[in-house]
């Protein structure tokens, strides 16, 4: 979310906020009227709530500046962050309820009626069902993580 612009008036509320750490004593001139110049040309949400990292409350209201997109969900236990979709979810559990529903019967038949190949319908189920839930899951999600500086390690494109 670092990334998101910020408006004048959030720039404004910033330099309030700067004005009241100054008049306080926590910030001298010279450091209030850096920080004011760093939040007119502060153009992201970063930018401006770095001038705070050093001070405690007021700090500006920068809620309305949030991402209108969710942030990309990364699942670290499948290779590549593969995301699971609602059909890899579903044949998930239709291979987990063959095991579960379909070995006992299959133990049933075979005791009973001497049907042993029962147990390879069960199984061949399950596992193309789990591999299908595999398929089915979304494409590798990418986050550049943040660098030592705060910014993200992705290149601006030019």
């Amino acid at each position: 979310m670092a990334e998101i612009r910020v408006s004048s008036v959030e720039r404004d509320d910033a330099i309030a906020a700067l004005d009241v750490h100054r008049s306080s004593g926590r910030l001298t001139q010279e450091q209030y009227e850096n920080r004011v110049e760093r939040a007119i040309r502060a153009q992201t949400r970063a930018e401006l709530e770095a001038l705070f990292d050093d001070l405690p409350a007021p700090h500006p209201d920068l809620s309305a500046a949030v991402s209108p997109r969710p942030a990309p969900v990364v699942h670290p236990e499948w290779p590549g962050g593969r995301a699971s979709t609602r059909a890899s979810r579903i044949m998930d559990a239709i291979g987990v309820l063959s095991l579960l529903a379909g070995l006992p019967v299959a133990i049933v038949l075979t005791a009973a009626q001497g049907m042993w190949w029962t147990f390879l319908i069960v199984l061949g189920v399950a596992v193309i069902a789990m591999v299908l839930g595999v398929a089915f899951m979304g494409r590798p999600t990418e986050v550049a993580l943040p660098d030592e500086n705060g910014e993200d390690g992705a290149d601006p494109v030019g």
